[in-house]
């Protein structure tokens, strides 16, 4: 249900009992000290209007945000980040994240390019952005409460729809193409008839007008979704994630995912290379600039696939898993529950919560004490000694005891 927005106190916008109205107030107070004018704009308008709650504050100041940032993080007692240069800052103030920008207006001289930046005021500073439904304001001076919405944004609310603002938008910042399918998975809105073919014919080559490391973030915050799956179903279907490399699919992921079982934001890139050979893993890495976590999960996951017939074998023991598994990222072990046989998904599974974890009684240090020579024998004795353990061999200090001290005659 959509929220009244007309004259109504900034307060309603915020549908939480969090420290964000505080800090809204703070905000409203500093900025009228300042003379400046400050908005509440973008997500926190959309989603109070949507009746969500509204985990950060994104603020647009006709003025010097630094400054603004810089007097609020005094007040609240909170951690300032600054950007003059770009005109943006941070203050993380009470578990809360109050994102202030300098209003601007931008103009694009190519396709994928940055934009030219130039001050301007909130009228700009709104025409700059991705979509109707996050191009909407709300003044924290002057006409308190009062939705500035040149773009339409509430009516495309109320249509449940997700419309660029501009013919031409796609093709200045592809980003937004992935944006449109995140928007359109978060909120459950489909992408406005109008705005379909506008994306459709700027895909075909776009991905290669942006930095790679601009379409990683853009994939990672797909990953960091309530609801990644269906964002990523969503970008499949739109032909998104082939663009970003051609053998990206979705066709072998899971239907739904169980919501008690939530998975880390690199699970899901883990399931999305668990079709890719190794050459394709490699240029996908290459394609997106992947630093060393994602390029490590990227690789665990294609070598993990290629034991996944081997972890199927009936009758196979712990130590047996564990020898495939140890070292393995966790993401891609995760992935490969989502996406193996019953009888695959159970043993990685019992390896990720029991198998792995699982160690010798003895140390080092026992080990020659019971005879055990020094040097490269001790780590194969331990390694021997966990093997007995998993498979069940060894139970007590005693039993390993008796097995190192065995171990150690059959190495004089």
């Amino acid at each position: 249900m959509l929220v009244a927005a007309d004259a109504c106190p900034v307060g309603i916008f915020l549908n939480t009992d969090s420290p964000l109205t505080a800090l809204l107030g703070q905000v409203q107070r500093l900025a009228d000290e300042s003379g400046v004018s400050a908005y509440l704009v973008g997500g926190p308008v959309r989603d109070s209007l949507l009746g969500l709650p509204v985990k950060d504050l994104d603020i647009s100041v006709v003025g010097d945000a630094p400054a603004l940032a810089a007097r609020l993080a005094d007040a609240a007692g909170g951690r300032l980040t600054a950007h003059q240069r770009f005109g943006t800052a941070t203050v993380a103030a009470e578990g809360a994240v109050v994102d202030l920008v300098t209003a601007r207006r931008e103009t694009y001289h190519r396709p994928g390019s940055l934009p030219d930046v130039q001050p301007g005021d909130i009228t700009d500073d709104l025409a700059r952005r991705d979509f109707t439904v996050n191009a909407m304001a709300v003044p924290l001076c002057g006409d308190v409460g009062q939705l500035v919405d040149p773009h339409g944004g509430q009516d495309d609310l109320r249509a449940k729809v997700i419309r660029v603002l501009h013919q031409r938008s796609f093709v200045d910042d592809p980003t937004r193409i992935v944006r449109a399918a995140r928007y359109s998975g978060r909120l459950g809105f489909p992408i406005a008839d109008d705005t379909l073919p506008a994306l459709n014919k700027a895909l075909p080559g776009a991905m290669s007008t942006v930095s790679r490391d601009r379409v990683r973030h853009e994939m990672e915050r797909i990953f960091q979704e309530d609801r990644p799956l269906r964002v990523l179903r969503l970008a499949g279907e739109l032909g998104i994630l082939t663009s970003i490399h051609p053998s990206l699919s979705v066709n072998h992921l899971p239907e739904v995912i169980h919501p008690d079982h939530p998975e880390a934001p690199l699970v899901w890139l883990a399931a999305l290379a668990w079709v890719l050979r190794r050459c394709e893993a490699s240029a996908f890495c290459v394609g997106i600039n992947a630093p060393s976590d994602w390029a490590r999960v990227i690789d665990d996951t294609v070598a993990l696939r290629g034991k996944v017939d081997q972890l199927g074998q009936p009758q196979l023991s712990p130590s047996v898993v564990c020898a495939l598994l140890d070292g393995l990222s966790p993401d891609s072990l995760s992935a490969a529950c989502l996406l193996s046989s019953p009888t695959v998904a159970e043993r990685i599974g019992r390896y990720l919560s029991e198998w792995r974890s699982i160690a010798p009684l003895l140390r080092g240090t026992d080990l020659l004490e019971l005879g055990v020579p020094a040097g490269p024998a001790v780590g194969e004795a331990l390694r021997a000694l966990r093997k007995a353990r998993l498979d069940g061999e060894t139970h007590s200090v005693e039993d390993e005891q008796r097995l190192a001290r065995k171990w150690a005659s059959a190495t004089d």
